[in-house]
């Protein structure tokens, strides 16, 4: 009966990090505070162009009926050499 009426504590979290440099925070901080504005505007138009890219390039019909018709033109390639190796008449 003991069993089903205990309930676990909650765990505590405790994490001191074990390095800490205040002087490349100060320079983040300095760096983030004169950042280029438009270096940003860049990037963004720039990250935007590669993922219109990608996705344009990534057309998963087209992918999928290529293969579909090698893959039916090998299968027919060697059933044909099959049949005419075994001299089966094919019509």
């Amino acid at each position: 009966m003991g069993m089903f009426g205990h309930t676990p504590k909650n765990k505590r979290f405790d994490y001191t990090p074990r390095y800490y440099d205040e002087r490349k925070e100060r320079l983040e901080a300095i760096k983030k505070k004169h950042e280029n504005p438009e270096r940003a505007e860049i990037e963004a138009r720039i990250r935007g162009k590669l993922q219109r890219h990608a996705t344009q390039r990534k057309n998963p019909f087209m992918n999928t009926s290529v293969r579909f018709i090698i893959i039916l033109a090998l299968l027919l390639a060697i059933t044909y050499f099959i049949l005419t190796y075994l001299n089966i008449p094919i019509w």
